[in-house]
């Protein structure tokens, strides 16, 4: 069964650490509010439960074994972490329920679950927009693709899993933002390329082999210790900007979620959706030795006086 689940924003619930990708199994007799993995199969009604801000993770999971219900929860013996669910994504996933087994828009095709938009495909599981393809499992924007698996943004592909956005490529395995090239394994960034093993962020290149990741603050290259001592903070500041309206009608709604009008979510401009960064974050960015206001502002569009 698939649901929903909220979780904090370190992946904990009731002091239990979740993963993406892992199943859980929990001991002894079901007990709803006390004993099993709780979620809700309309994510909307999880913000029963938990308030809908942007801190908090919400996940898509698979409920299995033993399952009881009571009102709006289910309370499972097993559970399967899916993907993390973006706050931008809640409108989009309100509505799951129509057509075939819980999928929208399927024409044409075979074996469809809990699918959307779907056309001439066959074996195809928890998947949106998935287009003249096949043996499609847990994937999002899928066009003309074979054999994917745990992927998302594959277009016109082949041999694919546990990748994003993949397009035009052949035989891409544990692979991030492959574009138009063949025989990429464990790379992340390649571009126009062929027979390219354990590479970041190259384009245009043949048989290449151990190039190592390049990392920059504000332009300036850094040492990898540099950047992830800069970056671990930067994140414990638990703030990233949402590109939406989102937050701003759910306060204007008294902070209930069902009173909330999703429909009415639209974009905003780049400064709102950086202009909530907490000050102290702001005054930690502009002390960093490579801090430069005018690439600051073109980011975020905040002028730093």
């Amino acid at each position: 069964m698939k649901a929903y689940k909220v979780l904090n924003n370190d992946w904990t619930c009731q002091g239990f650490k979740f993963e993406i990708g892992q199943k859980y199994v929990v001991e002894n007799e079901l007990v709803m509010c006390k004993n099993g993995f709780h979620a809700c199969e309309n994510v909307l009604d999880c913000f029963n439960y938990y308030d809908c801000v942007l801190w908090n993770k919400i996940v898509a999971v698979e409920l299995s074994g033993k399952i009881i219900s009571e009102g709006d929860k289910k309370c499972a013996e097993k559970i399967k972490i899916l993907k993390e669910i973006r706050f931008d994504e809640i409108k989009t996933i309100i509505n799951l329920s129509d057509g075939i087994n819980g999928s929208n828009g399927i024409n044409r095709s075979n074996g469809i679950n809990l699918s959307d938009g779907v056309n001439r495909s066959d074996g195809i599981n928890e998947s949106d927009g998935v287009n003249r393809s096949d043996g499609i499992n847990e994937s999002d924007g899928v066009n003309r693709s074979n054999g994917i698996n745990l992927s998302d943004g594959i277009n016109e592909s082949d041999g694919v899993n546990r990748s994003n956005g993949v397009n035009g490529s052949n035989g891409i395995n544990g692979s991030n933002g492959i574009n138009w090239s063949n025989g990429i394994n464990w790379s992340n960034g390649i571009n126009e390329s062929y027979g390219i093993l354990n590479c970041y962020g190259i384009s245009e290149s043949l048989f290449s082999s151990d190039i190592k990741n390049q990392y920059y603050i504000f332009n300036k290259k850094v040492t990898k210790k540099e950047y992830d001592k800069i970056f671990i903070k930067i994140k414990s500041f638990r703030f990233s900007p949402t590109f939406n309206n989102l937050k701003t009608l759910y306060i204007k709604s008294g902070g209930e979620w069902k009173k909330t009008p999703i429909p009415n979510a639209d974009e905003i401009s780049k400064k709102e959706a950086w202009e909530d960064m907490p000050i102290e974050m702001l005054d930690y960015i502009k002390s960093l030795k490579q801090f430069n206001k005018k690439i600051f502002k073109k980011i975020t569009g905040i002028d730093v006086k």
